[in-house]
């Protein structure tokens, strides 16, 4: 594809000339202006199973007073819950929701937004605020929900489910008309070349359906439900989530539901809910396009495929027997590696204006200064034009589950995978379900247990 800036369309004024100079004089008198996210996300990563640093504490906290304040309350949540600090988790959790809303919610864009986006057609997207994917809020929800389980408080954990269901429903109203507009916008050349540059990843993203509806969260709300005696409401979920991941395990839920003297009499629900891994980091990708006066390049996020590790079944183990093994719920790696392929193509009309932009910016300032400026213009526009590889890096790679029947009493539970197996202990007593939430991550597996009586 080939850039011709036309006369008029793209003409240089003062403005953009001043902004250039101005986003100079911050790479250069603010250290880490263009800092790599993954340079710092790798710190908290490692603090998903082990005690949160007093290091990345400060971090966070300094960072959630930023204009990425949302994304650092959600990672330090994450890291509140996996460490069993829930009370705390909750609390982050809802400030992040409370500027979620707020962004959400504004009519228009505000004075400081267009700054942002000014700023960013002379420099990348890391200056614009990050945008939360919805995927991320509806997780961020189900989170929420298992923290409000680990409290005791069933009422506002079905509240945070049936948030996260209709976050779900809204993209899915919106999503198909968006991604074919986005798509015809950046222009069947672009797409071609996306394609190519997306080509080992397609196999990843393939493994989910959507990139709006997971059934994760769909399974969590029906496991509520049924533990609330809302059976109707469970199994619509139920099967929400048989369609999203079919498998033999859930198809029994939806059996079961579905004909009563499939219960066992003396026996009680124990559901294992099992986070695996890490969500893969994003990476800088680069195409080089032509212009009349040579190559420019266009910087976008990208996964690297080596980086992404398929969901492996822990073997369940109940008083020293093997019972069952973990069964996949939802990719959240693939998962986030359609949402990425999704939003670079929507973004790609904007990419290349930028690329324009400093096209022309570089062309005036070799105009004004000569070789000099031509230089200084090229170096700047090489350093600046990178990818924006924020996310939410504490995701895990995958949601697992298994589901038993247990008679009433005290019960060890093991998790074993193929370099560890961690054991838990909980007591089954009528009336209730047992929820085992676990995290298995960093060659290490984490395990607490929360009780809901029917």
């Amino acid at each position: 594809m080939k850039i011709i800036p036309q006369k008029g369309h793209f003409k240089l004024h003062k403005t953009l000339l001043n902004i250039f100079l101005l986003t100079s004089l911050a790479s250069i008198t603010h250290a880490g202006f263009f800092d790599d996210y993954n340079q710092t996300a790798q710190n908290f990563r490692a603090n998903v199973t082990q005690p949160i640093t007093e290091e990345t504490l400060k971090f966070l906290d300094k960072k959630a007073k930023g204009s990425d304040a949302a994304l650092y309350l959600l990672e330090k949540a994450r890291l509140q819950q996996t460490n069993h600090q829930y009370e705390e988790s909750e609390k982050s959790f809802e400030a992040a929701f409370v500027l979620l809303e707020q962004r959400n919610n504004k009519a228009k864009i505000s004075a400081s937004e267009l700054g942002f986006k000014a700023l960013s057609i002379v420099s990348n997207d890391s200056v614009i605020p990050y945008k939360i994917p919805e995927y991320e809020q509806v997780l961020a929800h189900v989170y929420q929900a298992i923290n409000f389980i680990a409290l005791n408080n069933t009422e506002s954990a079905g509240v945070e489910m049936r948030i996260a269901q209709r976050i779900q429903r809204e993209i899915e109203l919106a999503h198909t008309k968006e991604t074919e507009k986005a798509k015809q916008k950046a222009g069947t050349d672009t797409s071609e070349s996306l394609d190519e540059a997306f080509a080992g990843l397609d196999t990843i993203a393939g493994k989910v359906k959507n990139t709006y509806q997971n059934a994760y969260a769909f399974y969590m709300a029906a496991t509520l439900w049924e533990a609330l005696g809302e059976e109707n409401d469970a199994l619509v979920d139920f099967k929400k989530a048989y369609e999203l991941q079919p498998n033999e395990f859930i198809k029994n839920d939806v059996k079961r539901l579905d004909s009563a003297s499939n219960k066992k009499s003396g026996q009680y629900p124990v559901v294992i809910f099992l986070e695996q891994g890490l969500v893969p980091q994003k990476i800088s990708n680069t195409l080089a396009l032509p212009t009349p006066d040579g190559l420019v390049n266009i910087s976008f996020a990208s996964y690297n495929p080596s980086t992404y590790s398929s969901p492996a079944s822990l073997q369940v183990l109940v008083n020293g027997r093997s019972v069952t093994n973990t069964s996949t719920l939802t990719d959240i790696g693939a998962l986030a590696v359609k949402t990425l392929k999704e939003n670079v193509a929507a973004n790609m009309a904007t990419q290349i204006t930028r690329t324009t932009a400093k096209y022309m910016v570089q062309k005036e300032l070799g105009s004004r200064l000569g070789a000099i400026g031509q230089i200084a213009g090229n170096i700047y526009n090489t350093a600046s034009e990178k990818a924006d590889v924020r996310a939410w890096n504490t995701l895990p790679g995958n949601a697992q589950f298994a589901r038993l029947t247990l008679p009433a009493g005290t019960h060890t539970i093991q998790l074993r995978n193929a370099y560890t197996v961690q054991e838990i202990s909980i007591d089954v007593k009528p009336n209730q379900t047992v929820f085992i939430h676990g995290i298995d991550a960093n060659q290490e597996i984490l395990t607490d247990s929360f009780s809901i009586t029917h």
